[in-house]
């Protein structure tokens, strides 16, 4: 036992640090318990960490002569605040079977553990544990862990956030994640002696998980069993509670899906529509602007039109009853284009290449159809209205159809979405409220994630003698049969497919407004040039806020505060558009790779967006706009490779400390080459040549 000093949101503390020995095992006696089915569970916080250091091997060329390492070299656990330090796997056993004793662990008796990010701690430690059941959405990526009545839990999954967010979002945690303090980079072993620094770095990281996971419990409502799995979970409850009448299960087994319909609608799924304008990506743009739709989803979910009777198979054979169906009824259809050409007014090509099923001789704008001999996809009437805008072709064939009837989604769905958004605009930028902000801000903004899990997802496994996990995909009519039979289910698979495709078209009215002006769409909003646009912005939402102050569930919100010792009182509508300001500069080089320019507090900042990089460390290493150059390598941008190891437990030594490890995963910092395919630089390379040759 040992004391160190630990910087909090209340001052640095001084804070007893336990090792396995003289921890006090003694003090776990009567604690609350609570119980789920026929399990019972020690109603308390507890967290595990490790912290692992990576070696890079030589190289012969540029390929590693073996696999990149790692090892654990520190652990940490925390239990009804209590912290406790170890640095080999022999004392983690050690710790847990003294735990599992006194706390008279069982298969019915349990203590839930919480691990952040469970997937990774889970490669360096599934040999030192016996894994008795195992929930897992994806191969190597575990949800919860159940062994010798231990139950591993992924925090991650549960926030959906960083530690750091966590613990910033959690009202009683004080003990935060100190990031930006910790280099991940030095080899570090079993024996190596931590600095205060680095061993506060490890307390923070448990006591601060822990104080998260106290948050959730600090209510009426849930116990340490209760607490969902995933963040959707909670607002799946709430959700269902208020879904729950004999009117909406009876709507929901009546519109089932069978076998054909869910594939189709699996098919017309796609996201949100984000793309750069060819003719004006790879160059330096001057007075940029941006407009965001406020809740642009929830907005859909609200005001829009979403299928509500059940899907019929028809055949659309004539134009004439194409366009009849297409606007009376929601109809999703398989249809085969020959030879489309894009409109040349139209900047932001709509068909995407990857979801198409067949295609023949397409010319390719960073993943979108500019041209093509044929092409062959699954869209609803929403996405064909676009199509038919911007493309002109010489032939259409509807391949397959099915239409359903057309209506408002569910009062008490779109109530309870409304009663999240008050809260969350009521409550913004509200000193002492973050943390019932963000609450409210999460639960709506997962609202359209509850309607788009795949209904038979598949059934993941991991045979620990063997070390190989395994993905079955389930019979899907068993899987339709099963979805609709249980009462935790209700709702409907196709209004999650309509509910991205009616975002869209909000997009897409405001694209066609701009036209040769655009610069960048992503999902919810348009960047431009040309101040005269910000006029029909503001035109547009003139009509949307009539729409939001006449829908038959008002989608608006006053909000009254006090400024200047007078009451001011603003009203905030779903799916308006929102100047987000202008931009100095502003620079693309396709989806998801832009930077740019912009005054914050009179202070010029520089800011990127580009995955694969981290936005702060990104910046900071491409520096300023003008070093935004198609072909430069950057460094220390956040990015890492990682090399999944699965062995046996064995014996290593590293700079003469001799110890034992198994599987594991070797982490490698790596750079990165701002770069396009050849397809687009063919396209954009005429452009202004801010390059790299």
């Amino acid at each position: 036992m040992h004391t160190i000093n630990v910087p909090t949101t209340r001052g640095v503390k001084k804070e007893i640090v336990y090792n396995i020995d003289d921890f006090p095992y003694e003090q776990l006696i009567s604690l609350p318990m609570c119980k789920r089915k026929k399990n019972q569970f020690y109603n308390v916080s507890a967290s595990f960490d490790i912290e692992t250091t990576s070696i890079e091997p030589p190289k012969v060329g540029d390929k590693y002569i073996f696999n990149p390492y790692g090892f654990m070299y520190q652990w940490q656990f925390c239990i009804c605040s209590m912290v406790v330090f170890g640095r080999t796997w022999d004392e983690y056993q050690t710790f847990l079977t003294r735990l599992r004793q006194q706390l008279e662990l069982s298969d019915t008796r349990k203590l839930v553990v919480y691990i952040h990010n469970l997937a990774f701690e889970f490669q360096f430690m599934k040999e030192f544990i016996t894994i008795d059941s195992m929930f897992s959405k994806d191969k190597r990526k575990p949800m919860k862990i159940i062994s010798d009545g231990i139950e591993f839990r992924c925090s991650y999954f549960l926030s959906n956030m960083s530690l750091a967010k966590f613990c910033e979002n959690s009202e009683l945690c004080y003990h935060y994640k100190m990031s930006d303090e910790y280099d991940y980079r030095q080899i570090r072993t079993t024996s190596t002696i931590l600095t205060e620094t680095e061993q506060a770095y490890c307390y923070n990281d448990v006591r601060g998980l822990n104080e998260c996971i106290d948050t959730l419990l600090d209510n009426d409502v849930d116990t340490i069993a209760s607490i969902p799995l995933t963040n959707t979970g909670y607002v799946r409850r709430e959700y269902r509670k208020f879904m729950a009448t004999k009117q909406n299960r009876y709507n929901f087994v009546k519109t089932a899906l069978n076998e054909h319909e869910y594939n189709m609608l699996r098919s017309a799924f796609r996201g949100g529509n984000t793309h750069a304008n060819r003719f004006t990506a790879n160059m330096v743009l001057e007075d940029v602007f941006s407009f965001d739709i406020s809740s642009s989803y929830p907005s859909c979910i609200e005001i829009d039109e979403f299928p509500i009777g059940k899907f019929t198979r028809v055949k659309l054979n004539n134009q004439m009853k194409l366009n009849y169906y297409c606007d009376n009824y929601c109809v999703v259809m398989d249809i085969s284009i020959y030879k489309p050409i894009l409109n040349y007014d139209a900047v932001i090509p709509y068909i995407d290449i990857a979801h198409c099923k067949e295609k023949s001789n397409i010319i390719n704008d960073n993943g979108r159809v500019l041209q093509a001999d044929f092409v062959r996809l699954t869209i609803t009437n929403i996405d064909l209205d676009i199509i038919r805008s911007m493309y002109t072709f010489e032939g259409f064939e509807v391949n397959d159809a099915i239409y359903a009837d057309k209506g408002k989604l569910p009062d008490e769905l779109r109530n309870k979405l409304m009663d999240f958004y008050v809260t969350k605009t009521q409550l913004k930028d509200i000193d002492g409220k973050e943390y019932e902000y963000m609450k409210s801000k999460n639960r709506l903004n997962s609202t359209f994630g509850m309607m788009v899990t795949d209904v038979a997802h598949s059934d993941v496994t991991y045979e620990q003698s063997t070390m190989v996990w395994d993905e079955v995909k389930p019979d899907l009519v068993t899987s339709l049969e099963s979805f609709y039979k249980s009462r935790n289910n209700f709702l409907s698979y196709q209004w999650g497919v309509f509910v991205t495709a009616n975002a869209r078209k909000r997009l897409q009215i405001m694209i066609d407004v701009v036209g040769r002006d655009l610069v960048y769409i992503d999902t919810d909003s348009i960047k431009f040039q040309n101040r005269a646009h910000i006029a029909e912005f503001n035109a547009l939402n003139r009509k949307l806020i009539v729409q939001a102050e006449t829908n038959d569930i008002l989608a608006y919100v006053d909000r009254t505060d006090i400024k200047e010792g007078k009451e001011e009182t603003r009203r905030f509508h779903l799916g308006t558009w929102d100047n987000d300001g202008e931009y100095l500069r502003f620079k693309t080089l396709g989806a998801k790779k832009y930077c740019f320019e912009k005054l914050k507090k009179g202070e010029q900042k520089f800011e990127i967006t580009v995955s694969g990089m981290s936005k702060k460390k990104g910046a900071q290493a491409v520096g300023n706009i003008d070093n935004f150059l198609i072909g430069k390598t950057y460094s220390n941008i956040g990015r890492t490779t990682s090399w999944y190891n699965d062995e046996e437990i064995k014996e290593i030594t590293i700079n003469g400390d001799t110890f034992i490890t198994a599987s594991n995963i070797g982490i490698l910092e790596t750079t990165y080459t701002l770069g396009v395919t050849n397809e687009y630089w063919a396209l954009i390379g005429a452009n202004k040549n801010n390059t790299i040759t």
